[in-house]
């Protein structure tokens, strides 16, 4: 089977946080007690590009997930971790577009559904250039993106979330 494209390569102003992303904000909350960063803005990417880029934010199918609620670094990395592998392992079953872990080594990684669905669509960067983003001090949240079928439908997503054993 082939990867599953991604859906993002040009964004749009989608007006508002989409049903799909709401739905993801909430249940990582009570999962992991995750908080939100922000989902919806209108704005470019935070790349220096001409001409500006638009940020996936902007359609409303976006979703920066803070995970910096333990007390140590150590703490909030292993959180982290749970909330990449849970992602990554479901991958195709919750529409996941993309999800950029900052923190990750050096200069972080990203998972790209048109890589492959779980581990196989991770990139590992090894420069800034490449990277997602580069942060001074350690970025404490994810970067989670769904595909517009997920993003439009709530019921289907919680649908899709609740599928998935969990321990």
């Amino acid at each position: 089977m082939s990867p599953r494209p991604y859906p993002y390569n040009v964004a749009w102003d989608g007006k508002q946080v989409s049903p799909g992303i709401t739905k993801l904000i909430e249940l990582s909350k009570a999962r992991w007690g995750t908080r939100s960063l922000g989902a919806y803005v209108n704005r470019n990417m935070n790349r220096n590009v001409t001409p500006p880029i638009k940020s996936v934010h902007a359609t409303g199918n976006a979703w920066d997930c803070f995970y910096g609620i333990k007390k140590t670094e150590k703490e909030n990395e292993a959180l982290a971790r749970v909330i990449w592998d849970f992602l990554l392992h479901n991958s195709e079953t919750l529409g996941i577009s993309l999800v950029n872990w900052y923190a990750f080594g050096t200069y972080g990684a990203t998972y790209k559904s048109s890589r492959g669905e779980g581990k196989l669509g991770v990139r590992i960067h090894s420069s800034d250039a490449e990277s997602a983003g580069s942060y001074q001090g350690t970025p404490t949240w994810l970067h989670i993106e769904l595909d517009v079928a997920m993003s439009k439908d709530a019921a289907k997503f919680s649908r899709a979330w609740a599928s998935i054993p969990y321990p």
